[in-house]
């Protein structure tokens, strides 16, 4: 981090220190003693052990994994301290992970000052810092309509020399520093972010050029605001602008402007400058419900607070809602249309697509409901080999150098309810669900072969409760049927579950039992996969403040085959959970 970059930081925390400064005859140790609210102590411990073992297997992998997890609560006085932890050895499937899978945090709280210290994650954005898992600190200061959070520490490990441990994905360690504030107004919040992630170029080395990883710097900040306008009209929408050095170590120069931005991070002729904006707005006229949304990510939008950022596209929609027959019938529709925003390449594509939806709901009396949506996707996608056009001749027809791909999505849900009985004694309730998806792929006015497929989903579910004796129990009947281009990938499945469910000693043991069994029928070599599982889960709860949970499961799966040695699996999970309040 540069000496500009740390000033900003510096400033920041001394704002929020001064909050902190301006506030302290609100706190006062020596009340910590004495009268007030006593010692609160809450928290839980829970533990999980898996075991799997396969037919196949050879032996070496270990069939047991843990995970051990916890975490407490203690308040006081006003001052808040919450503490978790988690530990697994799936860590050690692994000889290197950048990101800590095991972690423990602490989150003292007291009146408007919290800090976040050990192995935390915060958001400030879907296109800044959104919810990347790291090792550091991070202070919220929240006096009164104002919100502030600033953050640092260590995002990734960096792998060390690559050929000591060829097996391990090669990273650069990875440091961030981030900064936000919102301020509510009557009717409206606005805010602002900043975030900063620097890679060390000297934590990996040895690195192949295959691999293509190389050391990165990133500075992107955002405006966003969320609110009420003219009574009736809800506001939200943010703008974010992104600057990524793709590569620290280029020797190319920066194309741009050393001004702003640029001037506060390192850059070079890898160095873009990327923008994301998303604005929604919803009126309601009487009981009509309008809504408009637009989003734009340009391509090849990162950010290094996020793992995964989808970008280069543009999204346009428009929502309409209303009831008829007195709330009897809702209907909601949207339309929308999506475009691709691409790079100016020699290949390059551009992509357009048209969707729409539309949901009913209909309950003309208390005890009977249905429900059901169709939304209906046509992707266009047209391609065109630009290195070709300058030696094609007449007398080859254009369509050949292109292609026009046209994707069509079709999905249908229906549901229906039926209560079938209603009294003190017993409910029964009978439902009905069907789901219906298609996909095709069209080039030019043809169909593409073996690319279209077809999910049907039918469940018929019957439920029984009897409040008074704390019983419950329900059976299901379920069908599903897949069709994938070629006919030999044709695959149905049939199946029922059964659950049961009773509490005792006054609703402080609870006891629940379910079963299983679906089979799977697949066309190609006749293969067949049987499934059988059971599940049982007790809970106990003392004193109105100890919960303990424990929960075990079973399953085999079986596969036969003509061609094929028949398989088996085994998996059993159990776990344990307890909870307390003192």
């Amino acid at each position: 981090m540069n000496s500009t970059m740390r000033k900003y930081i510096y400033i920041v925390l001394f704002f929020c220190i001064g909050l902190v400064d301006a506030h302290a005859q609100i706190f006062d140790p020596f009340s910590l003693f004495g009268k007030g609210n006593p010692l609160k102590l809450s928290g839980g411990f829970n533990t999980s052990f898996l075991y799997n073992y396969s037919s196949q297997s050879t032996g070496d992998a270990n069939p047991f994994t843990y995970v051990v997890g916890g975490n407490l609560n203690l308040f006081f006085k006003g001052i808040n301290i919450p503490i978790d932890l988690t530990y697994s050895n799936a860590q050690f499937s692994t000889r290197f992970q950048p990101i800590p899978f095991n972690k423990v945090a602490i989150h003292p709280h007291y009146k408007f000052l919290t800090l976040h210290a050990g192995s935390i994650a915060l958001t400030f954005s879907p296109y800044t810092l959104n919810g990347f898992q790291f090792n550091g600190a991070g202070v919220e200061v929240a006096p009164g309509r104002l919100k502030l959070i600033a953050l640092g520490g260590k995002f990734l490990k960096g792998s060390g020399d690559y050929t000591l441990n060829p097996e391990a994905p090669p990273t650069f360690g990875r440091f961030g520093q981030g900064v936000a504030g919102t301020y509510k107004f009557e009717n409206l919040t606005v805010g602002v972010n900043l975030f900063h992630a620097k890679d060390d170029s000297v934590s990996a080395s040895n690195i192949p050029a295959e691999q293509v990883i190389k050391p990165k710097e990133n500075l992107v900040s955002s405006v966003t605001f969320n609110g009420t306008l003219l009574k009736k009209l809800n506001v939200s929408g943010e703008y974010a602008s992104s600057l990524m050095t793709d590569d620290l170590t280029s020797p190319l120069d920066y194309a741009g402007k050393k001004a702003g931005a640029a001037s506060l991070m390192s850059t070079n002729g890898t160095t873009s400058n990327k923008n994301a904006m998303n604005v929604k707005m919803a009126y309601s006229i009487k009981v009509v419900n309008l809504g408009l949304s637009y989003e734009k990510i340009d391509f090849n939008y990162q950010t290094l607070g996020s793992l995964y950022t989808t970008n280069g596209f543009e999204n346009t929609g428009v929502t309409l809602g209303f009831p008829m027959f007195n709330g009897k019938l809702n209907i909601n529709s949207q339309i929308g249309l999506q475009n691709d925003l691409v790079d100016d390449t020699t290949f390059s594509q551009k992509s357009g697509r048209l969707s729409t939806a539309f949901t009913v709901s209909y309950t003309p009396t208390q005890k009977l409901s249905f429900s059901g949506s169709y939304n209906n996707n046509k992707n266009i996608t047209n391609f065109k080999n630009l290195n070709s056009i300058a030696t094609q001749n007449n007398l080859v027809p254009f369509y050949l150098d292109s292609l026009r791909l046209v994707q069509l999505n079709t999905n249908a849900n229906f549901t229906a309810n039926y209560q079938l009985l209603a009294t003190a004694e017993e409910n029964r309730t009978i439902n009905a669900s069907y789901s219906y998806q298609k996909g095709d792929q069209k080039q030019g006015d043809y169909f593409v072969d073996e690319q279209g497929s077809q999910f049907q989903n039918a469940s018929l579910n019957f439920f029984t409760v009897y409040p008074k004796k704390e019983v419950k129990w329900n059976i299901s009947l379920n069908y599903t049927s897949v069709i994938q281009g070629n006919p030999d990938n044709n695959s149905t499945a049939y199946g029922m579950s059964f659950n049961f469910g009773k509490k005792f000693f006054n609703k402080t043991v609870g006891i629940t039992l379910g079963s299983g069994y679906n089979t799977t029928s697949t066309v190609a070599n006749n293969l067949r996969v049987n499934v059988a599982n059971f599940k049982t889960t007790v809970s106990y709860i003392y004193a109105k403040k100890h919960v303990f949970n424990l929960n075990g499961i079973f399953q085999n799966q079986a596969k036969s085959s003509l061609i094929a040695d028949n398989t088996s699996n085994t998996t059993a999970a159990v776990s344990l959970t307890y909870n307390f309040n003192f």
